[in-house]
């Protein structure tokens, strides 16, 4: 279990405990061939649920570092990605690279109608990795405080 001194450690430890259910079940989805993802509803449900769950929190945890250490605030997810970066709690160059995740979040919430599952199953195959990566760049940015 991680600690943190100056945020809500409780909020953030049990945040990270989820996102590693997240990256799990990512993991077990992406192991389906596109054709069994695009044919059982199943493992693209999961998939997208779990994308969705897995932006929520690197937003999450995101906006509490930077409320309470700089209070800053931003107003859209893509924004607290993009603060991650120019704080150094994550580095610069994979925050722009992965702001992006933020409006592929609300296009999975709010356009849902329109999703591309090709698009959700391609984004799947990365997904695990960059969910980890965001939380060692949590659990890093903390140990440094």
């Amino acid at each position: 279990m991680i600690y943190f001194n100056k945020f809500n450690k409780i909020e953030i430890e049990s945040r990270l405990d989820l996102i590693k259910e997240v990256i799990e079940k990512l993991s077990n989805c992406r192991e389906s061939s596109k054709e069994e993802f695009l044919r059982d509803f199943k493992i693209s449900d999961s998939a997208i649920r779990n994308l969705i769950l897995g932006v929520e929190i690197v937003t999450d945890i995101g906006n509490h570092l930077l409320a309470e250490v700089f209070q800053i605030n931003p107003k859209e997810y893509s924004e607290v990605i993009i603060h991650l970066g120019n704080t150094g709690i994550i580095d610069k160059k994979f925050a722009e690279e992965n702001a992006n995740m933020a409006k592929f979040r609300n296009l999975l919430v709010h356009e849902y109608i329109k999703v591309d599952l090709d698009k959700v199953y391609d984004y799947l195959q990365k997904a695990p990795e960059i969910f980890f990566k965001f939380a060692k760049c949590f659990i890093d940015f903390a140990d440094k405080q």
